[in-house]
């Protein structure tokens, strides 16, 4: 009988899952996932995000079970584990689906490839739904997504047969890992509940979502993001079954908000594809200006913004629901993006040290979308044709924005209880709070002036290429120098990259053209300042999409 070795890795789950499907069509099956120190222990690992990935393997290894298989769990380095694997199994070779989220992964899947090949071992990679190794332009890729996601859904197999002669060690918890839980809250692992979490949003917030995104108080977000990041879900599945209840409801706010939650959906795709094309977004501004000029540091002001003590209610709040709940729920876009803006354009300090204390906590963080959104709440990364700068006011508009009762302020400010929403934006002098650490009206000049001087270097620019950073010859973590990690990985030489990176030296004029297509703004938006109008007409008004999006610009 013929034996394969399935892969398991950020998609754990049996429907949707091209790799499984085919294994168990051709005969036993061998589901395989390894526990690696370099990702346990890398500098932007959360406990959180770990202790949610083992409930959704035991999810997992239920419904295998389900269908008389199980989970094969094995601890160390890939790159060693499942050759060894393949060996001792007599399989055929491995199906895996291709995976480039971290350049790590990709270091590894590339070691992977050259020892299996070295041992006369197969391995088959499959393509991810929505992703492509071909470069193509922005709009195509809008296109090839929601082909993409039209396509059928590949069925879960009725049945998984796994040798019973294969032994497994068990789903581990947090301390066997040398991990110490930090408190959070974990949502329930696997599919069901993200079905079940779906069909809530589905039924009971999609005729307020689109309205009420921005409202962290208002918990109007699907709270899918865990699930999607380990792919105990596929956007593909999240996609079609929105669609199928999208084409029967009658209610235009519901099919607004619902055409809105697949919009959000494709942009999270498209993070992820930017990072196939150039994985030195992990590490790097798009353009190397911005890193070239330097950045700013104060250690005793980055700890204020982690901490919630800048003096800033809605950023502290943010700050605290960060730390307290893995920011799953309530950290909707709208106050991430603020709490961004505030350390990298107001502080002035590098976005990376914002984005490794977000992926330290996030239940939901995912390197390309935590990444990718972090350089552009800091205005330097897709701006090529944007001569304006968005900076989030974090005062009263804010307050009025995004939670104009204050709701959210107040769960996770309590010592702010007592105050009305409208002294929320910069409170009066508090024995328990600290006042603003800075003024926002110079911080904004002072950054608005920085930005339009570093942009003089590319913008509006037909070919970008001399102006882009380019892969760096140390792949080492940002963070590994700040927290303990496991780096021995970076330190090797001749580190190559699957599935490999653009060659952006060698692009022709046409490929550097698409290329480009990425990085500009697809919608013909400028910034307006909102006026000043009272609650009771904010609530009543219906904004349009594009003041939502730009509401909070001062």
């Amino acid at each position: 009988m013929n034996r394969t070795v399935v892969w398991f890795r950020r998609d754990l789950r049996v429907a949707d899952h091209a790799p499984l499907h085919r294994a168990a069509l051709r005969g036993a099956v061998i589901p395989v996932f390894v526990l690696d120190r370099a990702l346990l222990h890398h500098p932007e690992t959360a406990v959180a995000r770990v202790a949610f990935m083992l409930e959704c393997l035991h999810a997992l290894n239920q419904d295998l079970g389900d269908r008389g298989g199980r989970l094969i769990i094995r601890y160390g380095d890939p790159a060693e584990v499942l050759p060894q694997l393949v060996r001792a199994t007599q399989a055929d070779g491995i199906y895996a689906h291709i995976d480039f989220e971290r350049i790590y992964g990709r270091v590894r899947d590339a070691r992977l490839n050259r020892v299996l090949a070295q041992q006369q071992m197969k391995i088959r990679w499959f393509e991810p739904a929505a992703t492509t190794p071909e470069l193509i332009p922005y709009p195509k890729y809008r296109e090839l997504w929601y082909t993409h996601m039209a396509a059928p859904i590949t069925p879960a197999p009725p049945r998984v047969v796994v040798p019973e002669d294969i032994p497994s060690d068990p789903v581990p918890t947090l301390g066997e890992l040398g991990l110490i839980a930090d408190g959070k809250p974990i949502p329930p692992g696997g599919a069901a509940p993200a079905r079940d979490l779906l069909q809530e949003f589905l039924t009971k917030k999609s005729d307020r979502y689109y309205w009420q995104l921005s409202y962290p108080g208002a918990e109007a977000t699907s709270g899918l993001s865990p699930y999607i990041k380990f792919g105990a879900i596929s956007v593909r599945e999240c996609v079609q079954t929105t669609q199928a209840q999208l084409d029967d409801a009658q209610d235009a706010r519901v099919q607004r908000s619902r055409q809105q939650f697949i919009a959000r959906l494709r942009w999270g795709s498209g993070f992820a594809q930017r990072f196939r094309y150039m994985p030195q977004l992990e590490v790097r501004s798009l353009y190397t200006v911005f890193d070239q000029d330097g950045w700013e540091f104060d250690e005793a002001l980055y700890d204020a913004w982690q901490q919630g003590e800048t003096g800033f209610p809605i950023v502290d709040a943010a700050a605290r629901c960060l730390q307290e709940t893995g920011g799953w729920k309530q950290l909707n876009f709208r106050v991430r993006a603020i709490y961004a803006s505030f350390l990298s354009n107001l502080l002035g300090m590098d976005w990376r040290y914002g984005a490794l204390h977000f992926m330290r906590h996030l239940i939901d963080g995912d390197c390309p979308i935590d990444h990718y959104q972090w350089a552009m709440q800091a205005g330097v990364t897709h701006c090529v044709d944007k001569t304006w700068t968005r900076i989030y006011n974090p005062e009263q508009t804010a307050i009025d924005r995004c939670d104009p009762e204050g709701l959210f302020i107040k769960q996770w400010l309590p010592e702010l209880a007592h105050l009305s929403p409208a002294e929320l934006g910069l409170p009066p002098r508090q024995r328990d709070y600290p006042p603003p650490i800075l003024s926002y009206k110079a911080a904004r000049q002072r950054r608005v002036q920085q930005l339009e001087r570093q942009r003089q270097l590319f913008l509006n620019q037909d070919n970008v290429l001399p102006y882009l950073a380019r892969l760096p010859q140390s792949l080492m973590p940002f963070g590994a120098d700040q927290h303990a990690s496991e780096i021995a990985w970076a330190q090797a030489e001749d580190l190559e990259l699957f599935p490999p990176p653009l060659d952006l030296e060698a692009l022709e004029p046409e490929q550097a053209k698409a290329l480009r297509t990425w990085f500009v703004a697809h919608v013909d938006i400028a910034p307006r300042k909102v006026p000043a109008r009272s609650r009771n007409a904010k609530q009543k008004e219906k904004l349009p999409s594009d003041s939502i999006q730009l509401s909070l610009l001062g």
